[in-house]
This record gives C-alpha cells, sequence and structure tokens, in this order.
C-alpha cells in the first residue's frame, strides 16, 4: 500500500504504540550532536 502522507509514516504516529518515540528521538539526536557543534552551539 501507498502511503497516503508522503513524508509521514501514520503508524508512528499512533500513541498507543509509539508513546515515547518523538520525545527519546529527540533526546537522542541531541545527545548525537552535541559533541560535534559544541562549543560553538549549545543543543
Amino acid at each position: 500500500m501507498v502511503n497516503p502522507f508522503p513524508g509521514m509514516n501514520p503508524y508512528l504516529e499512533q500513541p498507543e504504540l509509539w508513546h515515547q518515540v518523538h520525545n527519546r528521538l529527540i533526546v537522542a539526536i541531541a545527545d548525537d550532536l552535541t559533541p560535534q557543534i559544541a562549543p560553538k552551539y549549545r543543543v
């Protein structure tokens, strides 16, 4: 089945299945970026 929402995945938007995915992903990205851009920028 073709995704009817380009750029979005409705499966990941179901909070009962992925209730922490957005928060954890944001923290993981910040943890990965911090050593690469410090000390010039803050994450």
